[in-house]
């Protein structure tokens, strides 16, 4: 897979939003201009969320949401980018596709599986509620339409998350960095009703940023749809018994950081080339019956030596792994990728085997899967 790339034309649009609303005149005036915003959404997000029903207002205006866009949006959509390469691919529909995005900000969530999802037919519910984004939000979809999304459909709704009235079913329904705003019972509850609003096939994506406490409430949320809401795991998890991990679980990955995030963060800074976030996938419908191949997430960085890779990884029988990968056992390209395996990476093996005198698990690819 090549490097995740924020698209031109979505960081064009958001940037000449931003220009004309901090009326810059060049790049790095524009983005100068508009650093006092985005540090000031940056420290609102990564600060714990305090636990009350009433959520605090940061989208307000259309400046507001230039400045989300402008730093945030390429962000999300990488992350976006990176679960949905990893899932099967959606099943067949007889009409569009139905996308329910909830919390749905100025859209770059709905325009990453937009994008993944390429020419076929979505009708995208965006619900908000927030009017200064649903508005950003429409503009940008129906500038860009033609050229991007010309399939696609677009119906917004100005809502709390209790308010909204969600007319299912859905086939995706999109939850990203929603849940870290809630309270647990509100989380709960939430969850519930997208389980009433899925299809029989559909997919509920939760992505989370990784605070300190979003690994306790996933892991929290995980427990509860399988047990109580009878929901299925598609990810992260290749299996659906009680997780090994002693530690929150997330995916660290990697992407290709736009020149304009690159001037902003100069004064904030972040590491923003190394994505780390805590992800769900759920569904009515089972995963695929096993093919017989070893499924195999990665849960920490690998490390490289002659002639091998070692790495530890959760395996489909519901056990932690410390993998060994001989060079040897893969192709060009095979060997090529085991260079970049990155935590969060989904390996398919053909057999695992444990070493005899030591923890490691040698284990052999599965032949690769055909287009």
């Amino acid at each position: 897979m090549p490097p995740v790339a924020y698209p031109h034309e979505l960081e064009s649009y958001w940037l000449n939003l931003a220009q004309t609303e901090t009326r810059g005149v060049a790049l790095r005036d524009t983005l100068q201009r508009l650093r006092p915003d985005i540090k000031r959404l940056a420290d609102r997000f990564t600060t714990a969320r305090p636990a009350t029903d009433t959520l605090p207002d940061y989208l307000r205006d259309t400046r507001d949401c230039a400045a989300y866009a402008v730093f945030f949006a390429p962000q999300t959509h990488a992350r976006l980018t990176h679960i949905l390469a990893e899932l099967p691919p959606f099943p067949p529909t007889p009409q569009p596709l139905r996308v329910l995005d909830l919390g749905c900000g100025t859209g770059a969530a709905s325009f990453a599986l937009l994008d993944h999802l390429g020419p076929r037919p979505v009708l995208l519910h965006a619900h908000d509620r927030s009017r200064a984004a649903l508005r950003c939000l429409h503009e940008c979809f129906s500038t860009l339409r033609a050229s991007r999304w010309p399939a696609a459909m677009l119906r917004t709704q100005a809502a709390t998350l209790e308010e909204t009235a969600a007319d299912g079913p859905f086939d995706v329904i999109l939850l990203h960095y929603v849940l870290n705003e809630l309270t647990p019972a509100l989380r709960r509850s939430l969850l519930a009703r997208a389980r009433e609003w899925l299809a029989p096939l559909g997919r509920l994506i939760i992505c989370e940023p990784l605070l300190r406490e979003a690994g306790d409430y996933m892991r929290e949320l995980r427990t509860f749809a399988l047990t109580d809401l009878g929901l299925h795991l598609l990810a992260p998890c290749p299996h659906e018994q009680t997780c090994p991990l002693a530690e929150p679980c997330h995916d660290v990955r990697t992407w290709k950081v736009p020149q304009s995030l690159q001037i902003v963060n100069n004064l904030l800074p972040r590491d923003l080339r190394h994505l780390a976030y805590a992800l769900l996938v759920l569904s009515p419908a089972p995963s695929p019956a096993p093919d017989g191949v070893i499924r195999a997430r990665l849960v920490g960085s690998p490390t490289f030596a002659k002639g091998q890779t070692l790495c530890p990884a959760c395996c489909s029988n519901g056990a932690i792994h410390r993998l060994q990968l001989l060079t040897r056992d893969f192709d060009t390209a095979g060997r090529k990728n085991l260079r970049h395996l990155e935590r969060g990476q989904i390996l398919r093996l053909a057999s695992l085997s444990l070493l005899p005198d030591s923890s490691l698990s040698r284990a052999r690819p599965a032949p690769a899967e055909e287009e």
